[in-house]
């Protein structure tokens, strides 16, 4: 039989194309080794997030960021400045301008406040603009931006963030904001970086009244902490009596856990908070008291028992030894935070049950009969706190024991 054409070169086809349809089969393991990446859950609510414009014949001079961006204003009476590569005045130019050089962190634009100037002639600077909506009511967010501090800056400053507002702010005068900002650099240092951008990025927890955001360097000169810094040896220019910032890519994100808020490195991350009661036992204390005083903190997402608590397990163990008829329940307790991240990720599923099962083991296998302890989970129901401060959370993660 003769082969009609049509057939043949549909017969090739899929010759050649069998090896790429085998190569595309892989094979998954699970894993809880490495819990997997999670993403944001909304989109931005910061409406000209990176402040693109097209149209910039006019743009020629400082001060001119909410005439080109309507979405923007400013909550005093100077506009903070607006910078584009297709303007060719070197005044508001990008990537070279007069304050320094600087490449947009993303698009063609960014805007320029100042933070900190020892000239009468100059104020500070501010951006202001509404969200796309209200913040949500125990919300949790992810809010970030890129800074970079202008070559011919003579100083860096602290304070510098984002500051929620629940109204806009109008201010006829050129005062410097005295709020204090909601998110800032992790340790609220000076910012220093000249070349290239630095992320500022925090989560942050919302009331429900939030429909404002204001940027810039926040507090009264006496109260702020500044930083000299070098000029770049390639950078021409006369250093100014100023600490100015080029700013880009607001974000305000909705988010279901905090991990889902990458703020840069891993290493970064600020160290695990293990909290530990600071009132010591009663000598007095009858054993069954003993038990009943005992805790275990960890830290969080963790399950691994600290160190530190070792000793107070071993008072219970000996007291357990010495009282075989008694029998105790542990109770295990997570945090909010921990619950959240549990939504994004199941890895993390459980984690209250599993400490009080960790806790057990260690028991166990220092010689308690199994059969003499009972678990209960009691996830984030029975807080020991109510703060949301890094120790009110630090408090609820803990297994609590009670003699049944």
């Amino acid at each position: 039989m003769i082969m009609k054409k049509s057939q043949l070169i549909f017969l090739m086809l899929v010759i050649f194309t069998m090896p790429a349809f085998a190569q595309k089969k892989t094979t998954t393991t699970k894993t809880e080794a490495a819990p997997a990446p999670v993403e944001e859950t909304g989109g931005n609510l910061v409406p000209d997030a990176s402040f693109e414009v097209t149209e910039v014949k006019t743009l020629k001079a400082y001060n001119q960021l909410t005439t080109f961006l309507k979405s923007w204003s400013s909550p005093n009476q100077t506009s903070a400045d607006l910078y584009n590569s297709m303007v060719k005045s070197t005044k508001v130019s990008v990537p070279k301008n007069d304050y320094g050089t600087e490449d947009a962190f993303e698009g063609s634009s960014y805007a320029g406040f100042r933070a900190f100037t020892k000239d009468p002639k100059k104020n500070r600077t501010y951006l202001q603009t509404k969200l796309t909506k209200k913040l949500s009511k125990d919300k949790l967010y992810c809010v970030r931006f890129n800074i970079s501090l202008a070559d011919l800056s003579k100083w860096g400053a602290n304070n510098v963030g984002i500051f929620f507002s629940d109204r806009k702010v109008q201010n006829t005068t050129d005062n410097a904001l005295t709020f204090q900002p909601h998110v800032t650099e992790k340790t609220n240092k000076a910012i220093t970086t000249l070349e290239g951008w630095e992320t500022i990025c925090g989560s942050y927890l919302a009331t429900g009244k939030e429909e404002y955001i204001i940027i810039g360097c926040f507090g009264n000169e006496e109260n702020l902490k500044l930083e000299k810094v070098k000029k770049p040896a390639s950078q021409e220019g006369i250093v100014m009596a100023d600490a100015y910032y080029y700013i880009d890519n607001v974000e305000v994100i909705e988010i279901e856990a905090q991990s889902q808020c990458f703020c840069g490195k891993t290493e970064d991350r600020d160290p695990d908070l293990i909290y530990s009661r600071s009132t010591a036992k009663g000598l007095d204390m009858k054993p069954e008291q003993v038990v009943n005083a005992t805790a275990v903190w960890f830290s969080f997402l963790s399950t691994e028992i600290p160190n530190m608590f070792e000793t107070e397990l071993q008072e219970v163990i000996n007291i357990l030894k010495a009282n075989p008829s008694m029998k105790i329940e542990l109770s295990g307790h997570s945090e909010l935070d921990e619950i959240n991240e549990a939504k994004v990720n199941r890895f993390y599923l459980g984690m209250a049950q599993s400490r009080a099962e960790a806790v057990k083991k260690y028991l166990v296998d220092n010689g308690v009969e199994a059969a003499r302890i009972t678990i209960v989970s009691k996830d984030n129901t029975v807080p020991a706190s109510t703060k949301t401060t890094p120790l009110g959370k630090a408090q609820n993660r803990r297994v609590e024991f009670m003699v049944k």
